[in-house]
């Protein structure tokens, strides 16, 4: 059934039915009801396509996941959780979701390109962002509307929100201080992600607040995966003075140190304390033992992007003036387990 037809049956003019479908403040609300279960009952839908020319948009956002290989693991549970925050908000202005997944950092930019050139979606959520970022250049380059899930050197000032990764570091070094630690090593991504700039940051400054050494051979980069966390384990237990504790910056990292040390005949927080990072989901409450590390709220921050995102399209500019141009830290929460408890006593070496 077309509108025409409908608008017959219900003796209306079509631009009332279409103004009643719309939800538009011109037509009563007894009226807009009626067209309503009128087109519900007749399983009229209305011309999505003339729709969008009318208002000159499609109603679909793009977030685009972080471009990841096979075995790497980007905290996946959390997008999950935090896509599901981004379509409560966008549903209620009838806008959908559609998500992107890429296997590198050159396929992702150049899907990126494709859906902004061609115009797929209205606006875009890019996520993993690195010191130096093309896509943020690139987007803000067409005036396209994006927010950004963490921060950068690149895409000049734009909106983002990013976890508080400052508070966290500061917080894990602390812990491990207070139980007896001294040779705290970190565990971090490659690739030039942006968080861990800003982790190995923190760590630095929180390992000088107390008086540490935050030495050189202390730091490892790997994949944001369980291999990663396996190899930089291995690594600094090679060392001719090991630490007695790491901090990895995800529990995926963690997971991977896990392996090694069972490998090795060694025990997480008996041998070696681990401290997990951001836990993407509950797997974490169910290693032996259960793993330090920081929570969040996934779906609430969802909510915060989504918010940031409309605040740039002038339909929502008013109802989300407090979300433009945002520029935000989102927390991180500690969630203390058993896998960093104090270490070993060792009389035999310099504790420092």
């Amino acid at each position: 059934m077309g509108i025409r037809k409908l608008a017959s049956e219900l003796k209306l003019s079509v631009s009332t039915v279409s103004r009643a479908l719309n939800d538009s403040d011109e037509v009563s609300a007894e009226t807009r009801a009626r067209v309503r279960a009128a087109a519900l009952l007749q399983g009229y839908a209305p011309n999505k396509a003339a729709e969008s020319l009318r208002k000159g948009r499609l109603d679909i956002i793009g977030l685009m996941l972080p471009a990841r290989k096979e075995e790497e693991n980007y905290t996946l549970g959390i997008f999950m959780t935090l896509a599901d925050g981004l379509q409560s908000v966008l549903s209620q202005h009838g806008m959908d979701l559609v998500m992107y997944a890429s296997k590198s950092w050159g396929d992702e930019f150049a899907r990126l390109r494709r859906i902004v050139d061609r115009r797929h979606v209205d606006g875009v959520i890019l996520a993993g962002t690195r010191r130096h970022d093309e896509r943020l250049d690139y987007v803000a380059s067409r005036n396209f509307p994006f927010v950004a899930f963490g921060r950068s050197e690149s895409g000049d000032e734009h909106a983002w929100i990013d976890l508080d990764f400052e508070s966290a570091a500061k917080a894990a070094v602390a812990r491990l201080v207070a139980l007896g630690h001294r040779r705290i090593a970190l565990g971090i991504p490659d690739n030039d992600a942006m968080q861990a700039h800003i982790y190995l940051r923190a760590w630095q400054a929180a390992m000088a607040q107390h008086g540490l050494d935050a030495r050189e051979d202390y730091v490892r980069r790997d994949e944001l995966s369980e291999g990663g966390g396996y190899r930089v384990t291995q690594t600094l237990l090679e060392l001719d003075l090991p630490p007695t504790a790491i901090m990895f910056q995800s529990d995926s990292m963690a997971i991977g140190a896990y392996r090694k040390l069972y490998e090795l005949g060694k025990t997480p927080g008996r041998d070696l304390a681990i401290s997990g990072g951001v836990l993407a989901g509950d797997l974490p409450e169910y290693l032996s033992p259960r793993l330090t590390g920081f929570t969040l709220d996934a779906y609430a921050l969802g909510q915060r992007l989504a918010q940031a995102l409309l605040a740039q399209f002038p339909d929502f500019a008013g109802v989300y003036r407090d979300a433009a141009r945002m520029q935000s830290l989102w927390p991180l929460i500690l969630r203390e387990r058993d896998s960093d408890p104090a270490p070993a006593p060792s009389p035999s070496r310099d504790d420092r």
